[in-house]
């Protein structure tokens, strides 16, 4: 029988606090590390909307009423060799709550946003915080979405309408399963056992990122990334690219399909 992994992380969703708007969840749950300490690892900060919502590089974010608008604080516990693989897990709890819901041609792409068909789904942002990581999610269920972007809903793509509960509950499950399999596969390092990492299998299985030809930088909205061919992704998240001089791997950065 399968390993839940789940039962190794059960402080997360422990404790959710419910807003019905925040300016940024992010830095409430930043404040909430500080004020209620005892609790913070694993702790949800939910909003019913952001009014000052940002992704990666301070780029709004539009969190109107009807999406889930989450923030994740962690204890930075994590080694060094199994850190970069935090943000593929999240990636991965937000894939599997929403294909639970039967929206399965939802894709992974590296890092971790979920799109179907070059429609952005989810997005998450990662943040280190003096000892804590604290991590934004947000996912369009029904909410509107601006016309002028590349965005798409749950409610768009399944039809009907899904309760934003069902979908945290769901989310919470699988935030404990990768993360709880987190922490089995750092002992197993300590003890120099092999084990299989299922997040790297399970993101290369969910992901179609892999083959692609992409424009790669750290920042896309820049002018001098560079162009090549996805090969694969490594033991520890990183983007495996060839190009034509060479192949190279990055830790972190945005991907634009081409091809």
């Amino acid at each position: 029988m399968p390993m839940d992994y789940s039962r190794l992380f059960p402080e997360i969703g422990e404790e959710v606090w419910y807003f019905p708007s925040l300016s940024r969840a992010m830095l409430l749950s930043a404040e909430f590390v500080n004020r209620f300490p005892r609790k913070a690892n694993g702790r949800i900060i939910w909003a019913g909307k952001l009014t000052q919502a940002k992704g990666r590089f301070e780029r709004k974010w539009f969190a109107e009423k009807g999406g889930l608008w989450l923030s994740l604080s962690l204890y930075d516990e994590f080694l060094p060799e199994t850190r970069p693989l935090i943000p593929l897990a999240i990636g991965l709890a937000l894939l599997k709550s929403v294909h639970q819901l039967g929206a399965t041609q939802v894709k992974l792409k590296w890092i971790n946003d979920l799109h179907v068909n070059g429609k952005k789904l989810a997005g998450v942002l990662t943040q280190k915080w003096k000892d804590w990581l604290i991590v934004g999610m947000g996912l369009n269920v029904k909410n509107p979405t601006p016309s002028h972007l590349p965005a798409i809903s749950i409610r768009e793509l399944l039809k009907k309408e899904v309760p934003l509960c069902k979908i945290l509950s769901s989310l919470i499950h699988w935030l404990r399963y990768y993360l709880g399999f987190l922490r089995f596969y750092e002992r197993k390092l300590l003890y120099e056992e092999d084990v299989k990492n299922i997040i790297i299998e399970d993101f290369k299985c969910f992901s179609d990122t892999i083959g692609r030809c992409v424009y790669y930088h750290y920042n896309t909205e820049h002018e001098d990334g560079i162009y090549g061919e996805v090969l694969d992704i490594g033991p520890k998240g990183e983007l495996i690219l060839k190009t034509e001089e060479d192949v190279q791997s990055f830790d972190s950065g945005e991907v634009i399909y081409l091809l």
